[in-house]
């Protein structure tokens, strides 16, 4: 599940000051004064998130203790201010270090230091009207957001598909998670070649990061087809050169499986489109597709899976897959749509 938070960034001179210098501007934090203020974990936790050396950073006071510690990286992070989202990007490492955030920010006011430090990734300036929250299902007219808030799902992706925001940082944690769980099964690398990597990848490329989304997918579907022994699992490819992730045949069934990277209401719309267009060319007439995610999908995704018919299989916490497939009558009815040419 992903986070979002909505942060207040560009009210007074003071702040609109800390949003030019830490979040358009960046800090090389591997440097003095700031190297210093940092411990040997959160130094390298940052170095590791941010190879450059420099980074983009953003705080909150000590009220809001308890809402940033449910926050992990890789969340959304909208950033408010003069009846506009400012900026948007995603939480990177997230820790306490108030003279750090002195030193950054020089906060004082009610004696309140911004305790709370992030960096943020995949930083982009926007000027979008507040108006645009308000019209996102589940915000209200004349929300100004005036303090830090976490969203929740389902509110969380619809902010992040109502913004177009593309969260980098939660793929490569999951390709960290994938790879480090690896070897405990027996993965034929020569079907599903995958690279082993680190996840410091270089976020600010389009093509590094649908790399980034292309190994944890073919990581998740090899743990698939692993956890799946006792089917022979393929794959086809179509006549416009489209390849699907898995194509199998059984006693009872013939199957097409697309695996996607998130979870995410965004990635469930890809999934759907992918499965519609690989059904009409698979190599036998096929009487069940199937989505596979990392994670559970939100009731929103499951809902259209199943409304066509699609079933969902997802990774479980202790490293297993579990299905929610798709009502008989409605999978029966949209086979009709499935082989339509």
């Amino acid at each position: 599940m992903t986070l979002a938070l909505l942060a207040p960034c560009y009210g007074n001179p003071d702040t609109r000051k800390r949003f030019h210098e830490t979040l358009v501007g960046s800090i090389a934090f591997t440097q003095e004064p700031y190297r210093s203020l940092l411990s040997a974990a959160d130094l390298a936790r940052l170095e590791e998130l941010h190879p450059s050396g420099e980074a983009r950073f953003w705080g909150a006071i000590p009220r809001h203790d308890r809402p940033m510690e449910r926050l992990r990286a890789g969340g959304v992070v909208l950033f408010v201010g003069e009846k506009k989202i400012k900026a948007t990007g995603e939480i990177g490492h997230l820790f306490r270090n108030e003279p750090l955030a002195d030193l950054l920010w020089n906060q004082h006011a009610n004696d309140s230091s911004f305790t709370n430090v992030y960096s943020v990734l995949n930083v982009r300036i926007t000027d979008y009207p507040i108006t645009d929250l308000w019209g996102i299902d589940g915000f209200n007219t004349g929300d100004y957001v005036y303090g830090q808030r976490v969203v929740e799902e389902p509110r969380s992706s619809r902010l992040i598909s109502a913004f177009g925001i593309s969260p980098g940082t939660v793929e490569a944690e999951l390709s960290a998670r994938l790879n480090a769980t690896a070897d405990l099964v027996g993965l034929d690398t020569r079907v599903i070649p995958v690279e082993r990597t680190h996840v410091d990848v270089v976020w600010h490329r389009i093509a590094e990061r649908q790399t980034a989304y292309e190994r944890v997918e073919a990581r998740l579907v090899a743990h698939y087809r692993a956890f799946r022994s006792d089917v022979e699992m393929h794959s086809f490819v179509t006549p416009s050169g489209k390849r699907a992730d898995l194509f199998y045949r059984d006693d009872a069934d013939v199957v097409v499986i697309e695996a996607k990277s998130l979870a995410t209401h965004a990635k469930v719309r890809e999934a759907v489109a992918q499965l519609l267009d690989y059904a009409v060319d698979s190599p036998e007439p096929v009487t069940r597709l199937v989505a596979l995610f990392p994670e559970r999908p939100g009731t929103d995704g499951l809902a259209l899976l199943h409304r066509l018919g699609i079933d969902c299989v997802y990774r479980t916490a202790d490293g297993l897959f579990t299905a929610e497939d798709a009502p008989n009558d409605r999978r029966r009815y949209m086979r009709l749509v499935w082989h339509c040419r």
